[in-house]
């Protein structure tokens, strides 16, 4: 058999420079990772593009976070700082009731540490997989590993907490990218059952096999069954609804510490006056979680950072989700205090704003007519309408609204809009549904008159049975 080489290069290769260029700045990082790899050539002539960096209480991340920062070119092409701020679990679970001391394979040293976590105890590698519906690596570990492993990551996190290496890491990316325009904080970073929404430095890293439960997010109710949003300014009395909920050693101080990347990452961008950050995500809805809705409530510092970055000329995305844990059974204070619309009201500059909550409509809507009405806010105590003239995108999650009120606000937006997501939304009117509510915004609307290229694009997610 004859083998056949050329010299040639590959056909891209080819192409002209101008014309190659044009093609790989379409590919995502996954792509042109690959491509790299194909040969010597394409390794050469395919740049590398990170726009997205992360970071998380891990080492990994922040190592691979400042070598970004510190490559006099790849830096340059960075515009998002994604902060991760779950964290993986230190404390007893209260799944942890009940369970043996010790399972066979197991270490005692490992078995009568703190770190010995609820999901090592309660059950072997393979029943965990087999009770989510999924099928085990073929090369799964053995319980001594994931011990150590697991240990090794908590480890490096307390560390990381405790030094602020994290926080730092970030502020000196504030200075390092010049491009920098998005930070985005969520602790929605690992997904759910093995399905990340973000693969990170630390999750790529982690060994074939390894399975923990998923780090912990902000409180939010797909974590425990009581969903209470607490207090974020601390209310005298002897009642201690912090203590009651999480410990006896939980104070109002330690609950917003739950919210600690959030916190320092607002904290950090209202300190910084060179940064040219105009857009901010903070994510949660996706594991029922969000910022606690209180931090509107009255005044403070949390609050005042974030209208610090709001009012800064340029600021043009908002996508904001809140934590609305029991929010109903509390007049809605969070909403009706003016907090927000104030802070709202700020960002003269905004062309984008989405906010989402975790209030769970399905159980509003079976409330009678009577109640329904009660439980109704009208968007004018949350939205400053007349004070965005270049909005863009409109969504809301998670309302309990009066259908006039909306299509009212909808006619209320400026004709630069383009585009509004309506997701789980309850209505206050008797037989009010989506299908209502479409009907009003044709006849009400002016959007069939304006020219089609302008006319916005309308996205409904309604709620399941």
């Amino acid at each position: 058999m004859k083998f056949f080489t050329s010299k040639a290069p590959p056909k891209l290769l080819q192409l002209p420079k101008e014309l190659r260029d044009s093609i790989y700045i379409h590919l995502d990082n996954g792509d042109i990772k690959n491509l790299r790899a194909t040969c010597s050539a394409m390794n050469r002539d395919v740049p590398l593009r990170p726009t997205r960096v992360f970071l998380s209480a891990n080492s990994l991340n922040i190592k691979v976070f400042r070598a970004v920062a510190d490559h006099d070119i790849l830096r340059h092409s960075v515009t998002e700082i994604v902060w991760d701020d779950a964290r993986l679990n230190t404390e007893p679970d209260y799944e942890d009731r009940g369970l043996p001391r010790q399972q066979p394979g197991c270490t005692s040293w490992f078995c009568s540490s703190p770190f010995r976590p609820w999901w090592f105890k309660r059950r072997s590698v393979d029943t965990w997989y087999s009770e989510h519906d999924l099928k085990a690596p073929f090369n799964i570990w053995s319980w001594h590993s994931p011990c150590i492993c697991y240990k090794a990551l908590i480890k490096d996190q307390m560390q990381i907490i405790a030094s602020n290496f994290d926080i730092e890491t970030f502020k000196y990316g504030l200075r390092r990218f010049p491009s920098l325009k998005r930070v985005t904080i969520t602790p929605s970073t690992h997904g759910t059952k093995l399905n990340p929404l973000y693969k990170t430095p630390m999750i790529k890293a982690l060994p074939p096999g390894f399975s923990c439960p998923t780090p912990r997010a902000w409180p939010g109710r797909a974590l425990m069954s009581y969903t209470e949003a607490l207090a974020w300014i601390d209310q005298d009395g002897p009642f201690n609804p912090y203590q009651e909920m999480y410990g006896i050693n939980c104070t109002a101080e330690s609950y917003r510490s739950k919210w600690r990347g959030y916190r320092a990452a607002t904290r950090a961008l209202a300190e910084d006056k060179q940064h040219h950050v105009t857009e901010l995500v903070v994510g949660g809805n996706e594991v029922g979680s969000g910022i606690n809705c209180h931090i509107f409530d009255q005044p403070c510092v949390e609050y005042n950072d974030l209208v610090n970055l709001l009012q800064r000329p340029g600021f043009s995305h908002l996508s904001l989700d809140l934590f609305t844990g029991c929010l109903e059974h509390k007049d809605w204070v969070s909403y009706r205090s003016g907090l927000l619309r104030a802070a709202l009201r700020k960002a003269k500059d905004l062309r984008y704003i989405c906010i989402r909550t975790t209030t769970d409509m399905r159980m509003l809507e079976h409330l009678d007519f009577e109640d329904r009405e009660e439980m109704g806010i009208y968007l004018s105590t949350l939205f400053p309408m007349d004070h965005w003239p270049r909005l863009e995108h409109f969504g809301l999650s998670g309302f309990m609204l009066d259908m006039n009120d909306l299509v009212e606000a909808l006619a209320a937006l400026p004709a630069s809009l383009r585009s509004v997501e309506l997701s789980h939304l309850a209505f206050t009117g008797e037989g009010d549904n989506y299908e209502s509510l479409l009907v009003r915004m044709r006849n009400i609307l002016d959007w069939r008159s304006r020219p089609e290229r302008q006319r916005p694009k309308l996205r409904i997610i309604a709620i399941g049975k």
